[in-house]
């Protein structure tokens, strides 16, 4: 398939958001699908159910089926979702994670990953789902989670999508509450059980996404990120951490998802990694890059507005960062022979507001990197980012024409 076979949709009596986008709500190329984050939306960006997360969490399902169909796929294709959700006081996680298995009528059920969140872009949306995919015709393998109806691993041709993994016990129970040096520990150790289930080793994760309890502190991303230092290879996977308030159970402090890439006959592939000259750093040396190619796939760990000693650049001003950090992704994607025509997925995380100007400022700007029909994209507020001052952080993914 080359890039004008790429199939991109987004059906005309599908929900829209309050200003124009050039975005997908699904993209499929070659052996991948995704989509836009799915919400409860009117065709007028309407906000519909608002307040109710299951009749939202059910017309999200349904929206990713009409797109998946549209695309010429079928929900058995589904490998991975992400559910960024506002909880609520009295909701009980389990219960809701079985009755959105049960909302599924796939032969095996996707990886799943819970994102609690305190708001979101329009009042009343109290969920946005994510959903990736992987077409093969090898055999899908999978690993069920001890905690919960999901998998905890898809293996699918090239490609395996792991779900969140918490510091938990086969019997649920948290392994060392609070304790986020602990979990991180924990949490990496299940990495390994994964990776040695799919024949892998720690050489063959491309991507990893990182969920830690914080308020925006380079100490408290620290804690966890020195423990992962110690943890990949050098050079390591793109990564990008995120804090939230809180996790899937209180006492939680971590959670890791990821991507691991292998031949099908289970062999390792060649990476070639980026970090453009003068290209921005974290405050303490890390394992991970900015870019990281693997046959025609490229990633990016997540790209923000900082300098080459770690400092915030243009703390607090959404605007100037949104744009920095996208010259920063395509300064990555270069290095690594990709443009912004090549990109299928872009995720945005963004802080400091979760109204509907704070996601259209954003949304604009990250938006006139695009033409019409662009990739996916998802827009997550959050409470903070990694760093006093840092407001934008965007990451990419993008499929090669070879």
């Amino acid at each position: 398939m080359t890039l004008d076979e790429r199939l991109c949709v987004y059906p005309d009596d599908h929900w829209r958001m309050r200003v124009d986008i050039p975005y997908s709500m699904g993209v499929r190329q070659q052996d991948l699908f995704m989509l836009c984050g799915q919400a409860d939306l009117a065709g007028d960006g309407e906000v519909r159910n608002p307040g109710d997360l299951y009749a939202q969490s059910g017309r999200a399902l349904e929206h990713i089926q009409s797109i998946v169909e549209a695309m010429g796929c079928a929900m058995d294709d589904v490998s991975k979702l992400v559910v960024y959700f506002v909880p609520g006081r009295d909701l009980d996680i389990h219960h809701y994670e079985s009755w959105l298995a049960d909302q599924l009528s796939m032969s095996a059920l996707p990886v799943i990953t819970f994102v609690p969140l305190q708001d979101f872009f329009y009042p009343g949306v109290t969920v946005e789902i994510d959903a990736y995919g992987i077409i093969s015709d090898a055999p899908r393998k999978v690993m069920p989670s001890a905690n919960g109806p999901f998998n905890q691993v898809v293996q699918h041709g090239r490609f395996t999508h792991v779900g969140g993994l918490l510091a938990q016990d086969s019997g649920g129970e948290l392994i060392a509450p609070d304790d986020v040096v602990a979990q991180s520990h924990c949490v990496l150790e299940k990495l390994d059980a994964v990776l040695a289930f799919v024949g892998g080793s720690r050489d063959d994760i491309v991507k990893i996404n990182n969920w830690y309890v914080g308020g925006g502190t380079a100490r408290e991303w620290a804690k966890s990120a020195e423990v992962r230092a110690g943890y990949y290879p050098e050079p390591g996977p793109v990564a990008t951490g995120l804090p939230v308030t809180s996790l899937k159970l209180p006492g939680l402090m971590i959670q890791t998802d990821c991507w691991i890439m292998l031949g099908e006959d289970g062999t390792s592939l060649p990476k070639q990694h980026a970090w453009p000259e003068g290209h921005w750093d974290w405050p303490v040396h890390l394992p991970f890059k900015h870019g990281l190619r693997c046959q025609n796939m490229v990633f990016t760990g997540g790209q923000v507005s900082m300098n080459s000693d770690g400092e915030v650049v243009d703390p607090h001003d959404m605007k100037t960062q949104a744009a920095t950090s996208m010259r920063n992704n395509v300064r990555v994607l270069q290095s690594l022979g990709a443009t912004m025509v090549d990109v299928i997925k872009v995720n945005a995380f963004y802080s400091g507001a979760d109204g509907p100007d704070a996601l259209h400022d954003n949304m604009n700007i990250r938006s006139s990197f695009f033409t019409t029909p662009g990739p996916a994209s998802t827009g997550i507020p959050l409470n903070a980012l990694a760093y006093e001052g840092m407001v934008t952080e965007f990451e990419i993914v993008a499929m090669l024409d070879e």
